[in-house]
């Protein structure tokens, strides 16, 4: 199952808004899911993130975008349910602050997932890390550590291995005036939200993916600014053993000028595939990236590029280190399009996505 959004126009109005988008594969063929969307003129619905714990049962989350006058964006969590049959629009608690949104979401069962994103104003929705756990009913908030500096914070992504051990990733105290920010991890008990510290190459630093294969094996991937040369932004990856994180060697294009890893997915504790986007040194051109981890070292592989002038894989989701399903978009003189490619263990290819 993989989650997005299109632009499209409002049924019966002559407004547009942003619609949420799902497609299941069945293994030889895209589908798009008809998924509900309340009616919000110049705002809409996304989904960013979704877990499946069977063919019956998944939950993806994201935002929901009202229009503010004068041109402000207010934004809430957005979660819809899969029953097998039909997607269904899910309800989110009512948060004290104005301003949320959910980014990531890991199910362990039909009636266990932990959701993460951030929580703020309306102007900075990303003032405190928020995360929501789902009891097969409802949703509710559960209490995640206050920001380690002042900035802007968020959780990006999640991986629960069971309802009591969960590991979250994304940043922490983002400088609007520099573009830099720190690497920052949150892991879940069963009881509470505790932060484990993690490293920081380079003077900026963010996790946009995690995946755990036990409560004391995790990896995570994003990307870090570098300090000279032509590349300006490469990737990063770091592994938890249990008791800390490490910072492993991660490859970039040779011509690339900005690199950096979205999501990951491990089948193993020594097999994971991350995938990610980078553009040339020229900053025009933008072009896939993909990389597996086969417990001792990181290798890039190549990805086929549809777009002329854009690609970008967002996530990943792997059955075994030789079945893998990575999707993004992709541009070129003209719309965005959605992109799925397939990894068979030899070669990545391009599979054809419907448009909504």
């Amino acid at each position: 199952m993989a989650v997005g959004w299109f632009l499209g126009q409002i049924p019966g109005t002559s407004g547009f808004q942003d619609f949420p988008l799902a497609e299941q594969w069945n293994g030889s063929t895209w589908t798009v899911l008809p998924a509900p969307a309340p009616r919000h003129p110049g705002g809409g619905e996304l989904l960013s993130s979704v877990s499946c714990s069977g063919n019956t049962s998944c939950m993806a989350v994201g935002e929901t975008q009202v229009e503010v006058p004068p041109g402000v964006t207010n934004l809430h969590p957005f979660a819809e349910s899969w029953n097998g049959t039909k997607w269904q629009v899910v309800p989110t608690p009512k948060l004290a602050n104005t301003g949320a949104s959910l980014s990531g979401v890991s199910c362990t069962s039909g009636t266990g997932c932990m959701a993460v994103g951030s929580e703020g104003t309306l102007r900075n929705p990303t003032l405190f890390t928020l995360a929501e756990q789902w009891n097969g009913s409802a949703w509710r908030v559960v209490t995640t550590p206050p920001p380690l500096t002042p900035g802007a914070t968020g959780l990006s992504t999640v991986s629960c291995t069971s309802p009591s051990a969960c590991m979250a990733a994304g940043f922490f105290g983002f400088n609007n005036g520099t573009g830099t920010s720190l690497t920052l991890a949150e892991q879940w008990n069963g009881t509470k939200w505790q932060i484990r510290t993690t490293p920081n190459p380079g003077s900026s630093a963010v996790l946009g993916g995690v995946a755990c294969t036990a409560p004391g094996a995790c990896m995570a991937v994003g990307g870090h600014a570098m300090q000279t040369g032509n590349l300006v932004r490469a990737t990063l990856a770091e592994q938890w053993n249990g008791t800390g994180w490490k910072t492993l060697p991660t490859p970039n294009p040779a011509d690339a000028g900005v690199s950096f890893f979205n999501r990951v997915s491990c089948p193993g504790a020594a097999a994971c595939m991350a995938v990610g986007a980078g553009t040339d040194q020229t900053g025009e051109v933008g072009f896939n990236e993909a990389a597996s981890w086969t417990g001792t070292g990181w290798k890039l592989l190549p990805t086929p590029n549809p777009g002329s002038t854009s690609n970008e894989l967002h996530g990943v989701s792997c059955t075994s280190p030789s079945r893998c399903m990575a999707v993004g978009d992709f541009a070129g003189i003209g719309n965005e399009l959605t992109l799925a490619e397939s990894w068979n263990g030899t070669k990545w290819s391009v599979v054809k996505t419907p448009r909504p």
